[in-house]
């Protein structure tokens, strides 16, 4: 798999799936295992992306080559919000939508680089570390300067 194809199709399924998701669109299905499946065609790949749970969360995504039964690439991740904040669940869990659709789009050629992006009284800030054998990203979230919430994701593209 060449790079730029690599991060197209990670970008576009992040996209799709969590970016795109609001209270009137929902492109998840409930699923057997999971309590959500997302699945998308992106030319010769597949995106899928399963999770359950609201807070906390936890999940997978993978990219397969079309009508191969192994992922090239795997994703599991972790996520919470902090309780005793005096910040609802709903608006961490937006601003962190807001933070991650901001680094999608910044760093669409590369997005598994470290970003921040700050709105109002909230920060967002991801950090990644190792590379595409093993990868590591840090997800925070930060309400007037304290930590409110987290997520943390580790990866694996077998080339």
């Amino acid at each position: 798999m060449i790079m730029a194809e690599f991060m197209k199709v990670l970008v576009t399924g992040r996209t799709e799936c969590y970016v795109k998701k609001s209270s009137s669109y929902n492109p998840y299905v409930p699923g057997d295992k999971y309590d959500w499946n997302f699945e998308l065609a992106c030319g010769n790949y597949i995106f899928t992306d399963s999770y359950r749970g609201f807070n906390p969360y936890s999940g997978v995504e993978y990219i397969y080559i079309m009508d191969q039964s192994k992922p090239i690439w795997s994703c599991d991740y972790v996520g919470y919000a902090l309780f005793n904040t005096g910040i609802s669940e709903k608006e961490i869990y937006g601003f962190l939508k807001r933070g991650r659709s901001r680094h999608l789009l910044d760093c669409a050629e590369d997005p598994l680089v470290d970003y921040s992006y700050k709105d109002g009284d909230f920060d967002y800030k991801t950090r990644f570390s190792g590379d595409l054998k093993a990868i590591l990203q840090i997800e925070e979230i930060y309400y007037r300067g304290k930590l409110v919430g987290t997520q943390t994701s580790a990866g694996y593209l077998k080339e």
